[in-house]
């Protein structure tokens, strides 16, 4: 099953950039607002929202955003991970494979064009796990968030035009009763074209805090473990660190390649891992900081 999803990704992911070498001119009609983007990535590990999940893996995703509705846009989108190889805990092979599938709407304020929002809805499904006893095989979330462009304010107070971007989330997990603010406290695009003397070269450095409340880690499944009713419960504030290189050959605005170096952590410690994981080994699921590395291709329709 884990290789027919694989492959299923691959190709939804690829076709944005096969539709970039054979599509006719913009409609002018109802199509002219859609618009298809996807990358294909290899990561050397795989972190969520602080924590380790497996070593290598293959992460392809495909967004299909439809522009002018209500003045926003709505965009469908899937994400998976592949795990490669040895995956780093005692799951079974291929028990680590993910497919989150969502959907989510944004704009703007009409009164300040400057200050984003985006409300949606999300599942998390770990095909190979579903029906076993112990596992969470699925999850469901609602999020909604806000931005703030700094563009013009930076600008007024003579800081030139600059924009980091700050973006506050609000999560709420249905299956996991849990509840997550992220705060991307930083990102911002330096352009390396004049600098570097090779145009479409860019670099992004991004920050970004969070913290999270899990009133049950294993949904309904740990349900029972110390008595009727029961459910583990866990909290903690996590941190990531991202430095992203992207090239846009020709300056083209279909295909970008980019190389990423990347550092997480939590407070929550080793002991962040399902037992008898993470309790020694830095790199094992849970493990309190990680750093890793991953290169991939965007395409952008």
């Amino acid at each position: 099953m884990n290789k027919s999803i694989l492959l299923a990704a691959l190709a939804v992911t690829l076709l944005p950039s096969v539709h970039a070498q054979t599509a006719a001119p913009a409609s002018t009609g109802v199509l002219s607002n859609l618009s298809v983007n996807g990358t294909l990535d290899l990561e050397s590990q795989y972190i969520f929202r602080g924590k380790k999940i497996t070593n290598a893996a293959l992460q392809p995703s495909a967004n299909i955003t439809y522009g002018n509705v209500a003045g926003g846009s709505i965009t469908g989108y899937m994400w998976t991970s592949q795990p490669i190889g040895r995956e780093g805990n005692a799951a079974g092979p291929d028990e680590n494979n993910e497919i989150d599938l969502g959907i989510k709407y944004d704009n703007t304020l009409p009164s300040n064009a400057a200050v984003s929002y985006e409300v949606g809805a999300q599942m998390y499904w770990y095909p190979n796990k579903s029906g076993t006893t112990g596992w969470l095989s699925r999850s469901y979330e609602l999020h909604v968030g806000v931005g703030y462009d700094t563009t013009d304010l930076f600008n007024n107070m003579g800081w030139g035009k600059y924009n980091i971007q700050p973006f506050l989330t609000y999560y709420h997990d249905l299956i996991l009763d849990s509840n997550t603010l992220n705060l991307q406290v930083a990102s911002y695009t330096f352009d390396l074209s004049d600098w570097t003397g090779l145009k479409g070269l860019s670099l992004t450095p991004t920050a970004t805090i969070g913290w999270t409340g899990i009133n049950r880690v294993d949904g309904d499944q740990d349900e029972g473990a110390a008595g009727p009713g029961f459910h583990w419960a866990n909290s903690y504030i996590y941190y990531e660190l991202d430095l992203e290189l992207d090239y846009k050959p020709n300056n083209s605005g279909t295909t970008t390649f980019f190389t990423g170096v990347h550092y997480a952590g939590n407070n929550d410690g080793n002991t962040g891992g399902p037992a008898p994981f993470g309790l020694a080994d830095p790199q094992a699921p849970g493990s309190d900081n990680s750093i890793w590395f991953g290169f991939g291709i965007k395409f952008n329709q």
